[in-house]
């Protein structure tokens, strides 16, 4: 177990709309191109970027003054990859990596797998997925995914919600940890409240907000407890409606 002093993070949120810069609908997935595929999973309507900064280890009064090659050297950056897995852009532009991935030579049950994640529908559930990478091991890392690893459905059911353009507040269903296909920690919401969709696309915004065990105030920053608290976070990202639609249909 490694015991962790209280660390001051700064967090930067990337919400950087690319509906207009890009048009993914232009071409079937299947000839999307490598950057194009990452750029949809990180930076676009359907997935956004957090990045928790930890300086930390940048400043130490014991040691003096460092070096800028030092300081910059001990700053961790930590991505958190916030996306609609439920959207069928999201499942595309990651059935297309792996097809990327694979050089082409794509066995005929794997590629009939990856068809499958494509185009499945999902008329029931909204499910965001979140990963977190890292150009460097770090505690920072290390801490987060155990989080993600760790927490409950019960633990985050009062605290985790999608927030849609009327207003309305669904909360979480189902939480599921990660597992070994690289998809992410899922948060599942009911797709239907009241025997209507969750969300129109008549415009507005849609947000997703979690809690995880020892998050501190939204959007400000990120204070790591000790060993006894565990480490947490907030994630509050917002999505435009209007620039969800895929192919002529609201993709979430």
């Amino acid at each position: 177990m490694i015991s962790f002093l209280a660390v001051r993070v700064v967090v930067a949120l990337l919400v950087v709309s690319a509906g207009a810069s890009e048009d993914w609908s232009k071409k079937p997935y299947t000839e999307w191109s490598e950057n194009q595929a990452m750029k949809l999973l990180n930076d676009s309507p359907w997935a956004q970027t957090h990045t928790f900064t930890d300086t930390s280890k940048a400043f130490n009064t014991s040691l003096g003054r460092q070096s800028q090659s030092s300081t910059a050297s001990s700053v961790v950056s930590v991505n958190f990859r916030v996306r609609f897995l439920s959207s069928r852009p999201v499942r595309q532009a990651i059935s297309r990596l792996e097809a990327v991935h694979q050089k082409g030579v794509v066995p005929p049950q794997k590629a009939a797998q990856l068809k499958a994640l494509a185009e499945a529908p999902f008329p029931d559930y909204v499910v965001v997925a979140v990963t977190c990478d890292s150009d460097r091991g770090s505690d920072m890392l290390q801490q987060a995914n155990e989080t993600l690893r760790k927490t409950t459905t019960a633990v985050l059911a009062n605290k985790t919600y999608l927030i849609t353009n009327d207003g309305q507040r669904v909360y979480l269903k189902e939480y599921q940890a990660p597992r070994n296909d690289g998809f992410g920690a899922r948060f599942i919401f009911p797709r239907i409240v009241n025997g209507k969709e969750i969300l129109t696309s008549e415009g507005g915004e849609i947000i997703f907000h979690a809690e995880m065990s020892g998050g501190s105030e939204l959007n400000s920053e990120v204070v790591t407890k000790d060993a006894e608290h565990g480490f947490g976070f907030t994630l509050h990202t917002r999505y435009k409606v209007k620039e969800m639609m895929f192919g002529g249909k609201l993709e979430y």
